[in-house]
């Protein structure tokens, strides 16, 4: 069972590792991102941040839909790690059962030259990746923005603003 997606730049770090799994009480995160899938370095990175005794799997977007869609995942408490929200909305469209997204950290890196606007502390985004958040808006997912868990519930749409 899915727990979270999240959207993180960094994928799994501190934050992720030693808050948001620990909290969430998964046994499992879910890397889907094709760079990281296919860069040997990036995942052995990540696989050390990650907490001893959660199992972490690092796949292609596709790959990970088909292995969240894998019936042997429902026996899992699962947590979903994307960096971006094209890929987030991708996973949200092809994988049921999602209970919310929480956008953790996007948009810093490469922030002047992606034209982004700042719209929180820890979301900054241009004109087209605001679209794809309003995509997944319109699926009816429930969405916040917060770093850490401890931090308080905002909704990801009081945050962008509506269409």
């Amino acid at each position: 069972m899915i727990k979270l997606l999240r959207i993180d730049e960094r994928l799994i770090h501190g934050q992720v590792a030693n808050q948001w799994a620990r909290q969430l009480a998964v046994n499992a995160i879910v890397v889907a991102n094709d760079m990281a899938a296919g860069n040997e370095v990036v995942k052995m990175s990540l696989h050390m941040a990650a907490p001893e005794g959660i199992k972490v799997v690092i796949k292609t977007v596709k790959g990970a839909i088909q292995q969240l869609n894998d019936p042997r995942a429902a026996a899992l408490s699962i947590f979903v790690v994307v960096n971006c929200p094209e890929d987030a909305y991708e996973i949200v469209k092809n994988v049921p059962g999602i209970p919310y997204l929480n956008v953790g950290n996007f948009g810093r890196v490469n922030k002047d030259k992606m034209n982004r606007k700042t719209y929180a502390d820890s979301l900054y985004a241009n004109d087209e990746e605001i679209e794809v958040f309003h995509k997944i808006i319109d699926t009816g997912i429930d969405c916040e923005v917060r770093m850490l868990s401890s931090d308080p519930k905002v909704s990801l749409e009081s945050v962008i603003g509506k269409r």
